[in-house]
């Protein structure tokens, strides 16, 4: 009678099978013991995380206080912040940063798709980090190191954002028609200037000395003893911004950005600008646009009644222009003295923190 002999192989791999199996139960065991160990420490890092993330410089914690919001941004509250963001479109979602192989046109088209990897940080935080920046003028280092993201990231955000920003508003349809502006003009215009139809003013923008001579010159503004770029802002009688130029070099006088801005192309026959004495723009405006501008001494000691009278009111209404400049150099990026190296996104800053404002508190 034949006997079964044991297969070598297959002993050896019960034994490896036992062996297996007796470390699992060692590592139950000492797994059953840790556990309550492990638990505390689960549940000290979530802790940690909880209290990272609150701390995080982000959207998220900033639209849950309406104050710090505000601070950050300029908009009023984080419902508006939703109202900008959904005005952008969907074209926030597949934005190409710039200094990618990427045609130029298609950075801010819909239809592009962004290649590589996903992107570090969502586009509402993105859109908040470009938004800090101008409105605390928050350098990029800083924003770096809030975020934990390098510099030259934040340069590609800020760079990539601030162009799309501006393309957008630049297509927004300001300028608003007479019919509009005599619906919303205030009593105070109907009664003594009812034909105004804009109240313009220039601001300047303090820049970094240029190395080139020739650009010293033309950015010298005699008047703020700095060198300057100029910008034009006019208001409609109702307050609202409707007309916001590109940047001039600041040793312009108030009159040339007035006719170089495209400003006269706008205005009709029976229509009315209303400014500053530096505005004497009498001998340029287009035919059937009239000028109500305060009245000049002439050499006079001092003004006649009628001239004063009128001198004080159009300073009573005309001050809204000023008040509507103030609001755009809330953005503390226009209130530092802008670097040269930022000298192609200048302008572009300029329109879009003018623009913002239609996002922000009502001036009245």
């Amino acid at each position: 009678m034949k006997t079964c002999r044991k297969d070598p192989k297959s002993e050896e791999v019960k034994v490896r099978y036992l062996v297996i199996l007796k470390k699992c139960l060692i590592c139950n065991k000492r797994f059953v013991t840790w556990r309550p160990v492990i638990k505390v420490k689960i549940d000290m890092l979530q802790r940690e995380i909880c209290e990272l993330k609150k701390n995080s410089f982000s959207i998220q914690n900033a639209k849950e206080n309406k104050e710090m919001l505000h601070f950050y941004t300029g908009l009023p509250d984080n419902e508006t912040f939703e109202i900008l963001f959904n005005y952008l479109g969907p074209a926030v979602n597949n934005l190409v940063y710039c200094g990618s192989n990427t045609v130029g046109d298609k950075i801010n088209s819909e239809t592009c798709v962004k290649q590589g990897p996903k992107r570090a940080l969502s586009p509402r935080q993105e859109l908040f980090i470009v938004l800090s920046r101008l409105r605390c003028g928050l350098l990029k280092k800083d924003l770096a190191f809030r975020l934990g993201i390098s510099a030259a990231h934040v340069s590609r955000i800020s760079t990539t954002w601030i162009d799309f920003l501006h393309s957008r508003f630049r297509a927004l349809p300001v300028w608003a028609p007479r019919q509009k502006i005599d619906e919303t003009m205030p009593k105070c215009f109907k009664e003594s200037y009812p034909s105004t139809r804009v109240i313009v003013d220039c601001t300047e923008l303090f820049i970094e000395q240029p190395s080139s001579l020739r650009s010293q010159s033309i950015t010298y503004s005699s008047y703020k003893h700095h060198n300057t770029a100029m910008g034009l802002i006019g208001i409609a009688p109702s307050v609202a911004v409707t007309f916001v130029s590109d940047l001039f070099a600041g040793r312009v006088s108030d009159k040339n950005p007035t006719k170089m801005s495209g400003l006269y192309q706008l205005l009709q026959a029976g229509d009315s600008i209303m400014a500053d004495r530096g505005f004497d723009l009498h001998s340029d405006l287009p035919p059937g646009v009239s000028l109500n501008i305060p009245a000049f001494m002439n050499g006079k000691d001092q003004l006649e009644i009628f001239d004063e009278t009128e001198t004080r009111r159009i300073a009573s209404v005309r001050i809204h222009v000023e008040r509507a400049i103030a609001r755009i150099k809330s953005f503390r990026i226009l209130k530092t003295i802008l670097p040269i190296s930022m000298a192609p996104d200048l302008n572009k800053i300029w329109v879009i923190c003018c623009y913002l404002i239609y996002f922000c508190l009502q001036l009245l």
